[in-house]
């Protein structure tokens, strides 16, 4: 059967498919960094067009982030990380900073970006993780092959959710994924990623 003839979503289910036999250090050893950073942006605005958001990317190389995601409500500045497979230790890790003038690597902060978005390939787990929560980290260590409650970021594991959110209750109807309790117009359920928010914000390192 010809790719003309085959739907699109299917097609595209197939390529990532495909793409999940090289996972590991397999696929490092076949990409360049560059082309697995290029991977993950695919792979990021394909999810988020998917469940709805609306998605744009900034001409040029000079923002440090990697898309704007329209929630209909606000607009937010991600960040797009990958990981291809587990350390020693059995952790994956983002690595949590950027290239400033001069080539010197520097820490993201909120003046950078509102959410780090990272993949793990080789499970197809997304991590949504807003900067106040790991900044200003190096690195941030995820544990998605373990139970959720083992490691500090696991309950932002697929937390669309909070681009989603709005605590005006603004309605955007393409955004197909459950939405916080907090952005309930009735209920005005106490949002649980927020107090985890707050928690890790109060326990981040300080800047040296």
């Amino acid at each position: 059967m010809s790719h003309s003839t085959v739907p699109r979503s299917e097609f595209i289910a197939e390529i990532f498919a495909q793409a999940a036999d090289l996972s590991g250090e397999d696929l490092v050893r076949r990409r360049t960094a560059k082309a697995l950073g290029e991977l993950a942006e695919h792979a990021f605005a394909f999810k988020a067009a998917t469940l709805g958001f609306g998605i744009s990317k900034p001409v040029g190389d000079n923002e440090p982030f990697d898309f704007v995601v329209n929630a209909g409500h606000r607009l937010w500045r991600v960040q797009v990380k990958s990981t291809y497979s587990a350390g020693k230790s059995g952790a994956y890790f983002f690595r949590a900073v950027r290239a400033a003038v001069g080539g010197r690597l520097r820490v993201y902060s909120p003046a950078d970006i509102d959410v780090l978005a990272g993949w793990v390939m080789p499970l197809d787990v997304w991590y949504i993780i807003p900067v106040a929560a790991f900044a200003p980290r190096k690195s941030i260590a995820i544990y998605p092959h373990r139970e959720p409650e083992a490691g500090q970021f696991e309950p932002f594991r697929e937390a669309w959710c909070l681009l989603a959110c709005s605590q005006e209750n603004v309605t955007d109807n393409r955004i197909l994924i459950d939405r916080c309790p907090a952005s309930d117009g009735v209920s005005r359920q106490p949002c649980p990623l927020k107090d985890v928010l707050a928690n890790l914000e109060s326990k981040a390192p300080t800047r040296r």
